[in-house]
């Protein structure tokens, strides 16, 4: 079932923004309540705080894939309220406790539910808009995220100024029950399962055969590949960024908070710019070079770096070169992102799509593993943060570039339409 009209004017869109703005900003409540109870109220220090990012990251490398082969099996609709309701439940816990291990270890529990709601969300996108509206949708739910990223920190802040961080949390939980009870307006989403050709309403069972038609995916999609490849560069090298930032202001431009949040706030003026040219540009155009356009836009964040340092005595110059980079590198940020979403659910096989999604998700979440394990023991130990730099604006200069010279071979092979795969995918069985 495909619905034609404007993604704006769509209602099921609609519902599945609203649910994500609602669990979303009660996520950022809860997370800046954690940090409240265990660093700035509590004794906790650099370990603790990355403890808590670390325990929302390592269960969804390992939940995302079962979550994805949850997604093409089952009711989607009913995936995202159970993990909803699920994850607020394991939410409440937080209430009652103020000891580190046991909020890691509830963090981790809601990572796990949580973890089921993003391949089900991404894979019922092409049964809510029709396919020439998947940019759209994408673009949509990426500004959905920049602004729960503008007004959640604040709105947490103001919160826990006002209640404590304990009795922050029940928002939390409310937000997951108001989430999930929104979400029973979506309709059935059932997930189309490839099926066996010589019994056409058996799905295939067995585990083996389902991960060789995620084999046979690739083969059949090539830039599936480079696909993947890009989004695990991508996200390696925006969390080098992350984790090198503070200090590169700190040591190279001699700057303080202030301007990492300048430069942070205009990386996120970039982002919300792009998704609004893709989700009003009236014109087509190959999301391939949207997506190339972005990791050439996001390498000159660390190569303007890399100047900068160059430049650093002429304070107000390097300054500004980084604020001009992070502004761009912003906008290919937000290209990078939502036609990453729509490359994926346009290439995949409709079947696999939510195994696609989960194992998107798990190359999402380690290149942000690689990068926080990574960055701190290579720099300044092995090389300086110039360096480092260097390499990671050439290395998405190298992907970009390579995929560019493909786009030919990707547009003739673009690849095997989802429809034609699922049906070449299902003489496996």
């Amino acid at each position: 079932m495909k619905v034609k009209t404007s993604v704006m004017r769509n209602p099921r869109i609609l519902i599945l923004g609203l649910s994500t703005l609602v669990s979303g900003i009660g996520n950022w409540i809860t997370m800046m309540a954690v940090l409240a109870i265990v660093v700035f109220r509590g004794t906790g220090g650099i370990l603790e705080s990355s403890a808590i990012f670390l325990a929302g990251l390592l269960p969804m490398l390992v939940a995302s894939p079962a979550a994805g082969w949850l997604a093409d099996r089952y009711d989607r609709k009913k995936l995202m309220i159970v993990s909803e309701s699920v994850a607020g439940l394991s939410v409440v816990g937080l209430v009652f406790t103020a000891e580190p291990v046991l909020i890691y270890g509830m963090l981790a529990l809601q990572a796990v539910f949580v973890s089921l709601m993003i391949p089900a969300r991404q894979a019922a996108l092409p049964d809510l808009v029709a396919e020439h509206e998947l940019t759209q949708a994408n673009a949509f739910f990426q500004q959905l995220n920049g602004v729960v990223k503008i007004i959640a920190p604040m709105l947490a802040g103001f919160v826990l100024t006002v209640l404590t961080p304990h009795q922050a949390i029940l928002l939390d939980v409310l937000s997951f029950a108001a989430s999930a009870l929104i979400l029973t307006r979506l309709p059935v989403l059932h997930p189309q399962a490839i099926q066996n050709p010589a019994c056409e309403e058996k799905p295939t069972p067995d585990a083996v055969q389902a991960e060789s038609s995620l084999r046979r995916a690739f083969h059949l999609a090539p830039s599936l590949k480079w696909l993947f490849i890009s989004i695990f560069l991508g996200i390696t090298v925006i969390m080098g960024l992350d984790v090198l930032a503070s200090v590169f202001i700190r040591d190279v431009l001699a700057d303080t908070e202030q301007f990492y949040g300048i430069m942070v706030g205009l990386i996120g003026v970039g982002t919300f710019a792009a998704t609004l040219i893709l989700m009003f540009r009236r014109k087509a155009a190959n999301p391939w070079h949207d997506l190339v356009a972005g990791i050439f836009l996001l390498s000159g964040i660390p190569a303007v770096m890399v100047v900068s340092a160059l430049w650093a005595p002429n304070a107000a110059l390097a300054r500004t070169l980084v604020l001009a980079g992070s502004l761009l590198g912003g906008v290919g940020n937000g290209l990078l992102t939502v036609q990453m979403h729509t490359l994926l659910q346009t290439l995949s096989p409709r079947g696999l799509l939510g195994r696609l999604v989960g194992l998107y998700e798990t190359t999402a979440v380690a290149g942000q593993l690689v990068s926080v394990l990574l960055v701190p023991a290579l720099v300044p130990g092995l090389m300086t943060m110039t360096l480092f730099l260097s390499v990671s604006s050439g290395m998405l200069v190298v992907v970009g570039t390579l995929i560019l010279l493909k786009s030919r071979s990707f547009r003739d092979l673009q690849e095997v339409p989802a429809a034609k795969a699922a049906h070449s995918l299902s003489q496996i069985g």
